[in-house]
């Protein structure tokens, strides 16, 4: 049979998620908190009007309407994905042909490089700094140099927590040709978005999901914002019905919950603060995060990877990552939760 796979595709390794079970689970930066039980009769109105004989509503009218409200934007600068991983394997797919060259700063997300190899794309990546901080000059030097077709940008970034500034992000989209798909997964946890350049700049793309702040991972809804000609491109490679009628229903109930997302995601900040003030007499490299977790380096990091174990927390590890040696990246939890993490790095340090 593997003679008559594609190349690329051999040579792929599979996404892999622990599937242990720890008391405190902080390793997927998901929501702490479960807000079906408040939202069940919400969501049973809205699944009452679905009918499940009959296939969803095609480009989620609905809930591109309600989405295009909560951006201020038309929904026509919407298009939903089966989470934000299929809008970024609809990225590559349409501005990716075999050879092309993709720009890709690391350390960064996984997916950006799987949906590359699938298309036949090559990766061209570009190194952090030491303290993780995006070479801006060599993004844009190997944009150039290679003729990228595309960039992808995580912002704020996924493992590192750090964000491009507004400023940084507008250089790359003025001296490059590439198209810039930009990541804001997180966007809730930082504040800062590139919609409004991504509305008016037919180049670029941002890219969002309900998984983070809006606590619906399970449902698996993301969602680009764009101008109407970048739309149409990307829909011109989605599946049809490609968001289920259960997502949608869900998902329109967790977007006019709004205040609730907003009061949550301020409480996670605070939670996020106070574990940072917690460890910042240890001599331990905490980065600064506009996101749900927190990225640590130390150099006690098999003793801690241990301890965590040892409580049945669930932390995320790099061991065959360079760039992310020593570092362990640990979502925001509940307090009990957090309380949990600070008393870990306050047991292995307690000699300090």
């Amino acid at each position: 049979m593997n003679q008559n796979v594609r190349a690329k595709i051999v040579n792929l390794v599979p996404y892999k998620v622990s599937e242990t079970n720890y008391r405190w689970t902080l390793n997927a930066n998901e929501s702490p908190i479960n807000l079906f039980d408040q939202w069940q009769d919400e969501i049973l109105s809205e699944l009452k009007k679905e009918s499940i004989n009959l296939y969803p509503s095609a480009n989620c009218d609905t809930l591109r309407k309600l989405l295009a409200t909560y951006n201020s934007c038309s929904p026509e600068n919407i298009v939903c994905g089966n989470g934000s991983d299929e809008i970024i394997k609809m990225v590559a797919e349409v501005f990716v042909d075999s050879k092309d060259k993709v720009v890709i700063p690391t350390p960064t997300f996984s997916e950006y490089f799987t949906s590359v190899a699938i298309v036949g794309g090559e990766v061209i990546e570009v190194p952090s700094k030491a303290d993780f901080t995006f070479d801006i000059e060599e993004i844009i030097l190997q944009a150039n140099q290679n003729k990228a077709k595309l960039i992808f940008l995580c912002v704020p970034n996924n493992p590192t927590g750090l964000a491009l500034t507004d400023s940084e992000i507008a250089r790359i989209i003025h001296d490059t040709q590439s198209i810039i798909a930009i990541d804001e997964a997180y966007f809730e946890f930082y504040g800062k978005t590139s919609a409004s350049v991504a509305l008016e700049n037919e180049r670029v793309i941002v890219m969002r999901t309900l998984s983070k702040a809006f606590g619906v991972a399970g449902i698996r809804l993301g969602y680009a914002i764009a101008s109407p000609g970048m739309i149409d491109l990307i829909q011109r490679v989605r599946m049809p019905y490609n968001i289920s009628a259960l997502t949608q229903a869900v998902a329109r109930v967790a977007v006019r919950n709004i205040e609730q997302m907003r009061s949550i995601t301020q409480t996670m900040i605070e939670q996020r603060n106070r574990i940072v003030y917690q460890l910042s007499a240890l001599p331990i490299e905490v980065f600064d995060s506009h996101t749900n977790f927190i990225l640590y380096r130390s150099d006690r990091y098999v003793q801690l990877m241990e301890a965590f174990e040892g409580a049945s927390i669930g932390v995320r590890s790099y061991p065959n990552s360079p760039l992310l040696k020593n570092c362990i990246r640990i979502s925001l939890g509940t307090v009990e939760a957090n309380d949990a993490v600070i008393a870990v790095f306050k047991e292995v340090y307690q000699d300090v």
